[in-house]
């Protein structure tokens, strides 16, 4: 089946019931439960052969000696369903 059976499993033997993945299963069957399955993850970028790495200016030495020495930066995309996409950037 999936891994949800587990988890349930364990969920109600630590809430004091004595089931096993096999009930648990059967149960799960009879009332229709499914555990969601994800997509594979889409490579959103490819790379250019002629692509050249950035060089590592602080060797991956992220504590700085000084405040206000060295800062980061992230940006990613959040699906938000119909196909849409919400873009996310921080410091």
């Amino acid at each position: 089946m999936c891994r949800i059976r587990g988890r349930i499993t364990a969920e109600l033997r630590d809430a004091g019931q004595q089931v096993n993945h096999e009930r648990v299963e059967r149960v799960m069957r009879i009332f229709g439960i499914v555990g969601v399955h994800l997509r594979r993850k889409v490579r959103t970028t490819v790379p250019a052969p002629s692509h050249q790495t950035v060089p590592d200016l602080i060797k991956r030495e992220f504590t700085a000696p000084t405040p206000n020495q060295r800062y980061a930066g992230d940006m990613t995309y959040l699906p938000v369903g119909g196909g849409r996409f919400l873009y996310l950037a921080r410091r």
